[in-house]
């Protein structure tokens, strides 16, 4: 039977890169220590160390299975210490939502909750928003955190489901300024302008295709820069002045504020998202309840 420890001992070898400074490190004589990777050779029925090798030296399939190895039992302790902390405290809320409102709205919902509500346990998943989508639909999360178009309502057909709108959100197309604080990209005069998009794929690529990006599309000579479903690196990417993005409002802000990025809406105009949260049916818990109240109660601003 294979023992954690010996995974633990490997692990220590070839952070160590010696045998001697390995079982040092893990508190056994140096014949134990190479005992334990011996034993941990024979489960897996393959060599680990190339004891052919004047120095510490990984076979191929040491080498191929390290990083396999450590992620394994990194997640064993992370299920450990979730077992432990739901038989002590009760079992947490998992909330999933999409990359882009994790950095745009999350983080001032996630304080709110702090304030009004500290004793509530709560894990939060970030993902493609089809991956959210698709896990609260397997009951793998108690919460769906997403962002929707006007009339584009998830869920309809399951009327046990339940729904809070928490409000909405601008996609404004910005550009970087110049030292006097003037859009980077002039749009009046200049035919020629790079694009900062989303893939096409993506929930806001999607949402920007048509009529957005069409209609900039037959105004202008349009290049697309760079093409990725990451909001932060667009905001990133257009505040190095590389082009023009369409970005949640909360999340450049203050980048508006600053004069680091100038609002394009008037000329190109942005589709307004609803923010709004789902809940499981049948998920009776006591951090979920806390939780689901206080979204019906005051929730920050979108």
């Amino acid at each position: 039977m294979m023992k954690i420890e010996w995974i633990e001992d490997f692990l220590a070898l070839v952070e160590a890169g010696t045998f001697s400074q390995a079982a040092e490190v893990r508190h056994v004589t140096q014949p134990a220590f190479s005992r334990r990777i011996r034993q941990l050779e024979e489960w897996l029925g393959v060599e680990l160390i190339d004891r052919h090798s004047a120095r510490l030296s990984l076979t191929a399939h040491a080498q191929a299975y390290e990083a396999s190895m450590r992620d394994w039992l990194a997640h064993l302790y992370a299920i450990r210490s979730r077992i432990r902390a739901d038989a002590l405290h009760g079992p947490r809320a998992i909330l999933t939502t999409q990359h882009t409102l994790t950095v745009s709205y999350l983080p001032r919902l996630l304080r709110y909750f702090r304030q009004r509500a500290p004793e509530a346990r709560l894990q939060v998943r970030s993902s493609d928003r089809s991956d959210c989508i698709r896990n609260f639909q397997r009951g793998e999360a108690d919460l769906l955190l997403c962002s929707e178009l006007e009339g584009s309502q998830l869920f309809l057909d399951r009327e046990e489901i339940e729904r809070v709108q928490l409000g909405t959100e601008q996609l404004i197309p910005v550009c970087a300024t110049d030292r006097l604080g003037r859009p980077l990209f002039d749009l009046e005069s200049r035919t020629h302008l790079p694009l900062i998009g989303y893939e096409v794929d993506s929930f806001m690529g999607s949402v920007l295709a048509s009529p957005y990006l069409l209609n900039l599309q037959r105004r202008y000579d349009t290049e697309l820069i760079c093409e990725t479903s990451f909001t932060i690196g667009i905001r990133e990417l257009t505040l190095a002045g590389l082009g023009i993005g369409w970005l949640p409002n909360g999340l450049i802000e203050e980048d508006l504020i600053a004069g680091k990025l100038i609002s394009l809406l008037d000329i190109l105009g942005g589709p307004k998202l609803f923010v709004a949260c789902y809940r499981q049916p049948d998920v009776d818990t006591a951090s979920v309840d806390t939780l689901w109240k206080l979204i019906h109660d005051r929730p920050p601003m979108v």
